[in-house]
């Protein structure tokens, strides 16, 4: 499990075990780390049926977090960038206040001082739950067979479909097709960067080979 305490709680923190039910957080619950912080509140979020993010930290003056908010995704006020009032951007910000609070103390445990536990609006079913940001995970046995069968031309719908019949359901997967297509795009852009020409000169050969109308052409040096 990891948590950087300047990202967003989204996708950062996995759950292991779905059915373990946790305690509502109170006021002076206590937590080594922030891992264990972080991994609580989100599995206490799951089986609510709400997403979270974190909303606020604050450093002292050697850089070492020392406070921090978490609360409902939903939390906060949309503010739009654009000026156009007539095409709003569609938000699910709703303002929640649904928070915690905790603050290291002087024992380096991390401390709950503030709690909030009543949403402003309807929490998510069980059964739509790890639609949420959030609680989505891609494990590592799906990014290999992902890398693996990308590697061997497999086209991602086949990839994808054959996890799920695996899971035995759409439902039984944590993640959605388009979690898939991102990973996949991320570890093209690696591949690219590590192998250079080499691995541009694969992917334009298996372009060719999809495309009689694809044409490439590329002079290598010895580097």
């Amino acid at each position: 499990m990891v948590f950087d305490i300047n990202e967003d709680l989204e996708g950062t923190t996995v759950v292991q075990d779905d059915e373990v039910r946790v305690e509502a957080p109170r006021s002076g619950m206590e937590f080594d780390s922030t891992k264990d912080l972080t991994a609580y509140y989100k599995q206490y979020a799951k089986q609510e049926g709400f997403g979270v993010r974190t909303q606020r930290t604050r450093k002292d003056d050697e850089g070492r977090p020392v406070y921090v908010t978490v609360g409902c995704a939903r939390g906060g006020k949309y503010h739009p960038t654009n000026n156009n009032i007539s095409k709003p951007r569609p938000t699910t910000r709703t303002d929640c206040k649904v928070i915690v609070n905790a603050t290291l103390s002087k024992n380096d445990k991390w401390v709950f001082t503030t709690v909030e536990n009543v949403h402003n609006h309807i929490i998510v079913s069980p059964k739509k739950i790890r639609l949420l940001r959030s609680h989505k995970h891609l494990d590592e046995y799906s990014q290999i067979i992902f890398d693996l069968n990308d590697r061997a031309d497999i086209r991602m719908n086949k990839n994808f479909y054959s996890l799920v019949v695996n899971a035995g359901g759409f439902e039984n997967l944590q993640f959605q097709e388009k979690d898939c297509r991102n990973f996949i795009d991320n570890t093209r852009h690696l591949r690219l960067g590590e192998g250079g020409g080499e691995a541009l000169n694969q992917y334009f050969q298996r372009m060719r080979n999809r495309n009689d109308g694809f044409v490439s052409n590329m002079d290598l040096d010895d580097e």
